[in-house]
């Protein structure tokens, strides 16, 4: 089966696993309390990984709160952020972003949850904007386009506005295709995105990826205001017809 063929049992596959992995999300949420630090958001999240029989995760794990929410603007912010997580602490009406991705039934799961922990109105509305852009994009590819229109398309969508600003995380830049990992390739760390970046070439949401925008794809613009972070991660299946999968 190559990437632009899945079946219905295939896509009814990966709503679960999202629907899952959502549910896992919603679990951690509760979980997290005013004063943690970023580890120990970390370790609520491992447990409840453990209580749910979770072993292997797509990519693994990204936890961020206030500040830490934006540690996928570069590869060195990612790398630095391990040797600050003890000393980040979630504060009142700050937000976390969590980004996880586990294998349910075989099949990936990958979602970000950005909650502000209190009310912060303009982080609230990041939230929002975040979700909405990404359905937008999704609403305007075409049969025929290929990736890299997409890229410029929504990067003309979101300057209209100048308040947010768009960061491009490492590899990922606005998103990139979902599919499962061969058993080999399991035995790597971070299976998927390795998979994609040595198995699956061209599976990015970059400016210069030329192959066409088909197959199953999330779109996850990361949208920056005021030193933090949002983004959503929307699973699509373009076709001859626009498929979300589970827009919440």
């Amino acid at each position: 089966m190559n990437e632009i063929e899945y079946s219905d049992r295939d896509l009814k596959g990966y709503l679960e696993a999202r629907i899952f992995t959502r549910a896992v999300g919603d679990e951690i949420l509760i979980n997290i309390k005013v004063g943690m630090t970023e580890k120990d958001v970390e370790k609520v999240a491992s447990d409840i990984f453990k209580k749910h029989g979770v072993k292997n995760h797509w990519h693994m794990p990204i936890v961020g709160v206030g500040e830490g929410s934006t540690k996928l603007r570069s590869m060195y912010a990612l790398a630095s952020s391990y040797f600050t997580k003890h000393t980040r602490i979630l504060m009142e009406n700050d937000k976390v972003l969590i980004d996880i991705a586990p294998v349910y039934n075989g099949y990936p799961g990958d979602y970000t949850i950005n909650q502000v922990i209190g009310s912060n109105p303009e982080q609230e509305a990041l939230n929002t904007y975040a979700h909405d852009i990404s359905t937008k994009i999704a609403g305007l590819v075409k049969e025929g386009m290929v990736v890299a229109d997409v890229f410029h398309m929504a990067q003309e969508l979101i300057g209209e506005k100048p308040e947010y600003t768009i960061a491009y995380p490492p590899f990922i830049s606005m998103g990139h295709r979902l599919c499962k990992v061969p058993p080999l390739w399991q035995k790597f760390p971070e299976a998927g995105l390795n998979y994609l970046l040595f198995g699956r070439r061209g599976s990015f949401i970059t400016s210069s990826n030329k192959n066409p925008m088909n197959g199953l794809w999330i779109i996850e613009p990361y949208l920056m205001h005021k030193e933090r972070a949002a983004k959503f991660e929307l699973l699509v299946f373009f076709g001859k017809k626009t498929v979300i999968l589970d827009s919440g």
